[in-house]
């Protein structure tokens, strides 16, 4: 009969974001519904050109809409605009930016705050995470009168946790910029390993 042993070894790592995303947009109301749209769309442009202008490249922005639509005493319309950050020291006033162009009708959907690259980490991950399935399945064996032999079977499951971090607006109308703080994400691999037994040397 062939004797194995089945255990799961993890490594995980705390790692810095290094890029948000922010999503705003802007929401008009009036009784004309081209002039909602031409206004809803002027201040999206408004913002656009206003978050370029502060270092924003046009290829990490991403519009959604418009979307015009009959109201009880007229028409809504809006626009939202996503906009990645790979500068997060720059965050807070791009966010006041995007708020100042975007005048009386400008929303705004908090921040995420994410990893550009999170498989450079995976490398290592891996590496202890086999190092600690070895180490756990050779107390067990030495336990049960035997020892670890070759592996039979790997698995393997990572990932990064779902983006966390809300900005949060200031209170003395951007006489300092937006206060951001993106904590820490945890990236984690865990590996299930069956090894064969055999008798100890």
């Amino acid at each position: 009969m062939k004797r194995t042993i089945s255990v799961l070894g993890s490594a995980a790592v705390s790692v810095d974001p290094d890029m948000a995303r922010t999503t705003c947009g802007v929401h008009v109301t009036g009784p004309n519904a081209h002039d909602v749209l031409r206004r809803s769309n002027d201040a999206l442009h408004a913002v656009v050109e206003a978050v370029v202008e502060a270092g924003v490249v046009r290829s990490d922005l991403r519009t959604s809409g418009p979307q015009l639509y009959p109201a009880e005493h007229g028409y809504t319309g809006s626009n939202d605009l996503s906009i990645v950050v790979r500068d997060l020291a720059s965050l807070g006033a791009v966010i006041d930016t995007m708020v100042a162009a975007g005048g009386p009708n400008v929303t705004m959907h908090g921040v995420t705050f994410a990893i550009a690259d999170p498989t450079a980490h995976l490398p290592h991950l891996r590496r202890s995470a086999m190092d600690a399935a070895h180490e756990i399945a050779t107390v067990l064996a030495q336990a049960g009168g035997a020892a670890v032999g070759e592996v039979l079977r790997i698995e393997e499951s990572s990932g990064v946790p779902a983006p966390m971090g809300v900005a949060r607006m200031s209170e003395a109308r951007f006489s300092r910029s937006t206060p951001i703080e993106p904590g820490e994400q945890q990236l984690r691999v865990d590996v299930n390993v069956v090894y064969r037994l055999v008798d100890p040397a």
